[in-house]
């Protein structure tokens, strides 16, 4: 148990996979609920709330159902919606009292996760290690949990565009560079993208004329699934046959060495890739896609208001 009443995330974990063991699919809310009948919650630990005002067990509980997606030991059929996979069913029969990340790691789904939030941190050399301990600024802490909070974000929405359709993923490209600033306050965005498309996903126009265009390809690959320079020299070829000098590639998943030395030698202007990790960064840092879910504000001293003898 946690130093509070209510049990701790690991604890939920094996709870949430108990009560879906009947293999429905249920909204979140429902499992909540269910969790906390099923170990008989008191009224008391149902009264606990977290710093943002949400009771402490739903917060907990929402958590452990997060994980475990990540995980693929639930999955969510749609928004607010969840169900237990064949490895949950696994390991919801075995009994547990607790189920930690640590234990996960028995899942190669959340060891690749888990490897993707590390590499957000190694890109970002301020994040390379989360900073706990007494001796630690508190600056420095709230710093680093941000981060690390935001690198899992990250990690999330890289997944959720990658279950998201092809026409969905095209659009929020699109978005994300309009977001930008490319565009400006007179230029167009289209959504060009349909079989046949020549290689052309999206277009924004820079300008009330169309003089300077921006032509956007997008990959909504799986991860493994790495965009080569086949993909790349026909994009290539679609920005010659309209006359492009400016072209960005975007894909959840990553570039083959092939596809970046051919972007690189583009003779008639410039080809920017953005793979799966710029890509949800570039979202977090322009605000697409995601909410802002909490902010903090901290307070020192004014000593010129004692100097000036001001009061």
């Amino acid at each position: 148990m946690a130093r509070d009443s209510v049990p701790t995330i690991d604890e939920f974990r094996p709870v949430v996979l108990r009560v879906l063991l009947d293999g429905k699919e249920r909204r979140v809310r429902e499992i909540v609920e269910l969790v906390a009948n099923d170990i008989g919650l008191s009224a008391e630990a149902r009264e606990e709330k977290v710093s943002s005002g949400l009771h402490r067990y739903v917060n907990r509980i929402t958590w452990a159902c997060s994980g475990l997606t990540f995980a693929g030991l639930l999955d969510r059929p749609k928004r607010g919606h969840y169900r237990i996979t064949d490895d949950g069913k696994d390991v919801g029969k075995r009994g547990l009292a607790s189920y930690s990340e640590k234990d996960m790691l028995e899942w190669s789904a959340w060891r690749a996760y888990q490897q993707e939030v590390a590499a957000r941190r190694k890109s970002s050399p301020e994040d390379s290690d989360v900073v706990t301990g007494d001796d630690a600024d508190p600056i420095d802490v709230m710093h680093s949990a941000e981060h690390d909070f935001n690198n899992q974000t990250e990690t999330a929405l890289r997944k959720r565009l990658q279950e998201s359709s092809p026409e969905f993923f095209e659009k929020a490209v699109i978005e994300l560079l309009w977001a930008m600033g490319y565009g400006g306050a007179h230029g167009e965005k289209e959504h060009v993208g349909r079989s046949g498309d020549g290689g052309i996903d999206g277009i924004i126009r820079q300008d009330a004329l169309g003089l300077s265009s921006i032509y956007i390809q997008a990959k909504r690959y799986a991860d493994g699934n790495r965009v080569g320079g086949l993909e790349m020299r026909n994009f290539m070829g679609s920005l010659v046959n309209r006359g492009g000098n400016l072209g960005v590639f975007i894909t959840t998943s990553t570039f083959l060495n092939a596809a970046k030395e051919a972007a690189a030698v583009y003779p008639h202007g410039t080809i920017i890739l953005i793979d799966g990790l710029q890509l949800t960064s570039l979202m977090l840092d322009y605000g697409v896609a995601v909410n802002t879910a909490r902010q903090f504000t901290l307070y020192e001293i004014d000593d010129d208001f004692f100097e000036d003898g001001t009061a």
